[in-house]
């Protein structure tokens, strides 16, 4: 089976592991193995370009392209079942502060990934599982593809719900 040829906007769970007000950081899990809407699940080790990305580490905002990037990757962690992004915001965009802002307070709470697919198979239910496959971007978004895609306020206690905090 070929892979599509469009680059594909892909949401995962998130979870904010560490937001640095002083230095307009964020650290958040951008992709997981969990499943979007659509049934696609994305192989975190499939991430082939990571080094290339980061010669080039652009986030923007809602895949976004015609627009200024909001920040830039500084660091991708990949483990077996996600991938962790530090973004660093852009302290000369009034935009990119008012983001970050939003993410500091916890009213945003999405990431998404652009990327080329580059190897899948279907899945036996729905969906595609993307085995290899190139990042192009990722994005702060309001409205991530994965209804799980939250990032998650806990160094402020804000979630209650144990489900959610696991």
């Amino acid at each position: 089976n070929t892979p599509r040829a469009d680059p594909k906007i892909r949401a995962f769970p998130g979870q904010t592991l560490k937001v640095d007000e002083s230095k307009m950081l964020v650290r958040s899990i951008i992709s997981t193995t969990a499943p979007d809407r659509a049934g696609d699940v994305i192989v975190p080790a499939g991430l082939r370009n990571a080094d290339e990305y980061l010669r080039n580490p652009v986030v923007l905002w809602a895949h976004q392209r015609t627009l200024p990037p909001i920040g830039i990757c500084e660091r991708l962690t990949l483990e077996a079942d996600r991938i962790i992004a530090e973004t660093k915001f852009s302290a000369s965009s009034p935009f990119a502060q008012d983001v970050f802002k939003l993410y500091a307070e916890g009213v945003l709470r999405g990431w998404s990934i652009g990327f080329v697919p580059v190897q899948a198979t279907p899945q036996a239910a729905k969906g595609l599982i993307y085995r290899e496959w190139d990042l192009l971007e990722y994005s702060a978004v309001p409205i991530p593809e994965n209804p799980q895609a939250l990032t998650l306020a806990i160094r402020k206690g804000m979630i209650h719900d144990a489900d959610l905090r696991h």
